[in-house]
């Protein structure tokens, strides 16, 4: 199988985070065969409203008592398809079960990022068929597995394949595990419309939402220290630095050399993340993520330095230089 078919994984060491303790108001239907979770309905709707006092206050109703705004639209979690995540085979000489606040967390970190694809970029995920995430027991099976339909993928700690609209990994800890399942979904909504997505595109989205942290109905995405750190350290930052070479080499390459560009500190994933940091935090950044992803791209290399040059006030040296200026002093959340 081509690896740009299969080519959505995750290839660098995933870096371990504690797990949110969520407030789970999500309405996904998981799978029961395995584990016995259940489905988790969503509130009918969210509302807010003040009272006599200023306080703010919200609901699953509207109050009667006083005018309250539907929020109910902002907080839909609701998916277009049926979310089954599944334990493989065996662990410890027992049936594989995936721990009940692992699965609740797992399912709420996917219905936030297709809801933050739909509201903050307009993108809709057009599969209505079963989106799977089956997760084996021990690394030593998932790779069995990954070496029979993925042979390709070399020390990949987890991959989303298309063909079967399955995100497949192994029981690694609750950080590690939910942070690759944010980063596969990620590859598979890009790729759902059937179209080459540039690769710089395809893995800076996937940076971005791996850094999601979510807690109740809201999530946050943070810059990542980590990134920041490699493009400072490489000399990116610096006011002396001509960076516009580097971003179209970065945004044009074909997939197989973005990769080999690589090296041991990630700097194209590094990069990709920022640009992609540096794009969610403008609306008009936002439109031209929405624009490329609905654009058809050649795998032999892309053309999104002349799409932001059309787009980006001032052309692409005018962009290079307002992302090295946001790279200087790179810091904030972004709150969903």
């Amino acid at each position: 199988m081509d690896q740009r078919d299969l080519g959505k994984q995750r290839r660098l060491p995933i870096r371990t985070i504690a797990l949110v303790t969520l407030t789970l108001l999500v309405n996904v239907s998981l799978n029961t065969d395995v584990n016995a979770a259940g489905a988790y309905p969503l509130a009918s709707g969210v509302y807010q409203w003040r009272d006599e006092q200023g306080r703010v206050h919200f609901g699953d109703a509207p109050n009667p008592e006083h005018n309250a705004k539907n929020l109910s639209a902002d907080y839909d979690f609701s998916l277009p398809f049926k979310l089954v995540i599944e334990g493989i085979g065996k662990a410890n000489g027992k049936t594989y079960r995936i721990p009940p606040k692992v699965e609740q967390s797992l399912g709420a970190y996917v219905s936030k990022i297709f809801t933050i694809y739909q509201q903050a970029l307009d993108l809709e995920y057009p599969q209505t068929r079963e989106f799977r995430i089956e997760i084996y027991g021990t690394e030593q099976a998932y790779r069995a597995y990954q070496q029979t339909v993925a042979p390709v993928l070399e020390n990949s700690a987890g991959f989303y394949n298309p063909a079967t609209n399955q995100i497949t990994t192994w029981g690694m800890p609750a950080g590690q595990l939910q942070r690759l399942i944010t980063h596969e979904c990620s590859h598979a909504i890009s790729a759902s419309h059937g179209q080459y997505v540039p690769v710089w595109l395809n893995e800076g989205l996937a940076e971005y939402f791996e850094e999601m942290q979510v807690s109740g109905l809201g999530a946050q995405v943070p810059v990542s220290r980590q990134w920041l750190y490699v493009l400072k350290r490489r000399g990116y930052a610096s006011s002396s630095a001509s960076s516009t070479a580097d971003l179209r080499a970065v945004i044009d390459s074909p997939h197989n050399l973005w990769y080999t560009a690589n090296g041991a500190d990630g700097v194209s994933y590094a990069t990709s993340w920022s640009l992609v940091w540096f794009l969610m935090d403008s609306k008009q950044g936002r439109s031209i993520i929405a624009e490329l992803l609905n654009t058809q791209h050649s795998p032999l290399g892309s053309s999104s330095s002349q799409f932001i040059e059309r787009r980006w006030p001032g052309g692409f040296d005018r962009f290079s230089k307002d992302w090295q200026h946001w790279l200087r002093d790179a810091a904030g959340t972004h709150r969903y």
